[in-house]
């Protein structure tokens, strides 16, 4: 495999430290805007677990968001607003980049001295946090 560049490094540091920061605020669109639209997804869907298992409304909108502009706005609303109440602080350190190929690299860091990884794949538009770019391609 190839070694990831410094320019790409610091890009995927910066998506990590927005990542970690638009979480804290509820910042749901800068969140959407760093991920694939499949791993956005699965992201509010993990997100809003919590408030979907004791809400039977919003599990529907939950459901319904994948497909449905008016529920998936509705469902950022809350999730959005559920993450900003908490305000989890986290402290993050990246620890290595690994290179899955020219187009996929998995960013091995700690949160609160847990091991972690963040999945990116290069799209169009640049590195997006993407879940599947974890997977083996077959």
């Amino acid at each position: 495999m190839s070694a990831v560049n410094e320019h790409v490094k610091e890009t995927l540091k910066a998506s990590l430290r927005t990542y970690y920061n638009a979480l804290k605020k509820g910042d749901l669109q800068t969140i959407s805007a760093l991920m694939t639209k499949e791993s956005y997804q699965l992201t509010l869907e993990s997100l809003g677990f919590k408030r979907a298992f004791r809400d039977d409304d919003f599990k529907k909108l939950l459901r319904e968001s994948a497909e449905n502009n008016t529920a998936l706005k509705e469902v950022e609303r809350f999730v959005g607003a559920d993450l900003a109440q908490e305000a989890r602080e986290h402290r993050t350190e990246v620890i290595r980049f690994e290179s899955k190929g020219s187009d996929r690299i998995t960013l091995h860091y700690e949160e609160d001295c847990r091991p972690k990884k963040l999945y990116f794949s290069l799209s169009s538009s640049g590195w997006k946090i993407d879940y599947k770019a974890g997977r083996k391609k077959s």
